[in-house]
């Protein structure tokens, strides 16, 4: 089967449009203004995969609040389209647990 251009390029501008609307997870200032620059250039240079393990990377920062439902929902999808296969998604959940109010 021939390789198609156009379906790789209709994959990319998909992880591209989902990664971009997770950019406002990172705060400005400080350590999430730091993060969003590293991922900002792997966007630039199509590295999905390495924009998406720094946006997990700072969401399991300690002093980072975790991720929506809907935020998790989305990089939880993004792993599948990328066929991540990491400890992120396992990670993200139990920090979600545990910051629940009880």
């Amino acid at each position: 089967m021939p390789f198609n251009w156009n379906d790789r390029q209709s994959h990319c501008a998909e992880l591209r449009t989902r990664l971009e609307a997770l950019r406002l997870i990172f705060p400005s200032g400080g350590k999430g203004e730091s993060f969003c620059a590293l991922f900002d250039e792997f966007l630039e240079n199509r590295e999905f995969g390495l924009a998406l393990e720094v946006l997990c990377d700072f969401l399991l920062e300690p002093d980072v609040s975790p991720p929506s439902e809907t935020e998790f929902n989305e990089i939880a999808t993004l792993h599948a389209l990328m066929e991540v296969q990491d400890d992120c998604l396992l990670r993200l959940r139990g920090k979600r647990q545990h910051s629940r109010p009880e």
